[in-house]
C-alpha cells in the first residue's frame, strides 16, 4: 500500500491543477510519470498496474470517463512494441488494483 502513496499524490495533484488544464490531460502526464517513476525507483511493472488499477476505477467512481481513458496502461504497451501478449501475465495486477480502488470507494473516497 506505501508503494501505491507516490501515485495517490500524483493523482491529488492532478485533482488540485483541474483549473489549469482538462484533466485527461494531466491524467496523461499522471500515468507517464508514475509510469517512469515505477520503472526507475519503484518496484516494477506490478505497483505501475495496481496504482493505475485504483485511479481507473476512481476516476470511473467519479464520472470522470477522460481521466480513465488516460488512465489505460499506455506507456507499458509502448513499451513493450504494442505486443498485448507480453502484457497479459500483468494484468491480474490492474485487477488487483482496481478491487483496492473499489474499497476505497465504497469507504468513501467517491461524491456524495
Amino acid at each position: 500500500m506505501l508503494d501505491l502513496l507516490p501515485f495517490f499524490l500524483l493523482l491529488f495533484l492532478a485533482f488540485r491543477l483541474k483549473g489549469w488544464a482538462p484533466l485527461w490531460a494531466l491524467g496523461v502526464w499522471v500515468n507517464l510519470l508514475w509510469f517512469i517513476f515505477q520503472n526507475e525507483w519503484g518496484s516494477g511493472w506490478l505497483s505501475y498496474l495496481r496504482g493505475l488499477g485504483v485511479g481507473l476505477f476512481l476516476a470511473a467512481g467519479y464520472g470522470e470517463a477522460g481521466l480513465a481513458w488516460a488512465l489505460l496502461p499506455w506507456p507499458l504497451l509502448l513499451y513493450l512494441r504494442l505486443d498485448v501478449g507480453d502484457l497479459l501475465p500483468y494484468l491480474p495486477a490492474l485487477g488487483e488494483g482496481m478491487m483496492l480502488g473499489l474499497l476505497l470507494y465504497l469507504l468513501g473516497l467517491r461524491k456524495r
